[in-house]
């Protein structure tokens, strides 16, 4: 993620940078990097000492003798819970809304396995919510479900990252760049642009935030060792990040956000982004994030398999959750049935050609749907609100 000493001042999206003291690869530098786009303009730093003090004596000049305000009616509240309110609000603060939004309707829990010598199951719920009382009902529904890999699996797999470090010079520049948000590399495929898609960018913002806040919680509760960890030939490129190994975290948020992207531009219904091509190109970019992590030498293949199921069903939960729909159907990834010699591939796990591209179930990933909860659900009208401003900004003029 990026990290804050490189932010530039803020601008205009500079606000984000306010989520940017969370760094670390895969850490909360999310919103971060959106301190960068501060140098297209914008206003200064906030209260520079010389333009208060100036206030303070114009203040002495002008303001005169105080008016007591007698008319109760003389200026007319603001309605509650309004989403017209929002676009009066700097990111930073909305940002602060869409987190508590998505984040108060995630649960988790871990399940020990029967027997010590079998990986436990780490797994993440939704919360539903049924509308109908100022208490409403609640029900948990399995949403990811998660267990690593055994160390037969990661150690078969240590001969593919020695392997894949052939390639560090030729991608060194692509594995420095990729410390930061993936939304610059998102940005090469579709015309993403500060002025012209300012809430398309938040959208994804908000996105990254959630697979963050999902991945870190499965990292801790696997605990998988990094690839130094095994073998001191791995030396990696980069320093090894802190956290636990799988999920990949760039796997997950390059997953997340490039489906994200596409349905929102299939959404908007402008051609030619709805072709499959433009899928197919995000989600081939999302895979290179994440190859590009084991070249580097922090990440096993099977790490990313792990990301991109989890990032990739977070996508859809996302889109859901912007558009007021329930999800649908909750996703499981067993890593003691991956192949333990096999590589990385991100098509088997996203048909981009289908006619309702979707995410796809494999011998180790596999899908159940979710029931729906009685009564009306709750929905988030700022996620929704945000869906249709980035929505918006995708038609053509």
């Amino acid at each position: 993620m990026a990290n804050a000493s490189n932010v530039a001042p803020e601008g205009a999206f500079g606000a984000f940078g306010a989520f940017g003291a969370f760094t670390g690869s895969g850490a909360f530098g999310a919103f971060g990097a959106f301190g960068a786009f501060g140098a297209f303009g914008g206003p200064g730093p906030a209260n520079p000492p010389l333009i208060s003090q100036a206030l303070i004596t114009n203040y002495d000049g002008i303001a005169g003798t105080w008016n007591p305000i007698t008319n109760a009616n003389a200026v007319n509240p603001n309605k509650e819970e309004q989403t017209a309110y929002l676009a009066r609000l700097a990111p930073a603060v909305r940002a602060s809304i869409y987190a508590l939004e998505l984040g108060s309707r995630i649960g988790f829990a871990f399940e020990p396995a029967a027997t010590s010598s079998d990986p436990g199951w780490a797994r993440v719920f939704h919360l539903s919510l049924t509308a109908g009382s100022s208490v409403p009902d609640t029900e948990y529904e399995h949403l990811i479900s998660m267990r690593r890999p055994t160390q037969d699996v990661f150690i078969d797999q240590l001969t593919l990252v020695a392997n894949y470090a052939d390639l560090r010079q030729d991608r060194m520049a692509e594995i420095l760049a990729q410390l930061g948000t993936p939304t610059e590399f998102l940005r090469a495929i579709s015309f993403i642009e500060p002025a012209r898609t300012p809430y398309t960018i938040e959208l994804l913002a908000t996105a990254h935030w959630l697979a963050n806040f999902v991945e870190m919680r499965l990292k801790y509760a696997l605990a998988c060792k990094r690839p130094i960890e095994y073998s001191p030939q791995i030396q990696p490129m980069i320093w090894t990040p802190s956290h636990g190994s799988l999920p990949s975290g760039h796997s997950t948020e390059a997953f997340t956000m490039a489906r994200v992207l596409w349905a929102l531009l299939r959404a908007a219904g402008v051609k030619p982004y709805s072709e499959a091509v433009w899928g197919t190109m995000l989600m081939r970019q999302a895979a290179r994030i994440a190859i590009n992590r084991t070249v580097a030498g922090v990440h096993f293949p099977v790490d990313s398999a792990a990301g991109a199921t989890l990032g990739l069903a977070l996508g859809e939960y996302f889109t859901r959750r912007c558009t007021k729909k329930e999800p649908s159907e909750s996703w499981a990834f067993d890593g003691t049935a991956y192949p333990s010699t096999m590589d990385f591939e991100w098509r088997d796990y996203f048909d981009t050609d289908a006619t309702n591209p979707k995410q796809t179930e494999t011998g180790w990933v596999d899908s159940k749907p979710i029931p729906n909860p009685s009564g009306t659900p709750i929905t988030s009208e700022p996620l929704d609100w945000l869906w249709k401003k980035a929505k918006a900004e995708w038609k053509d003029i």
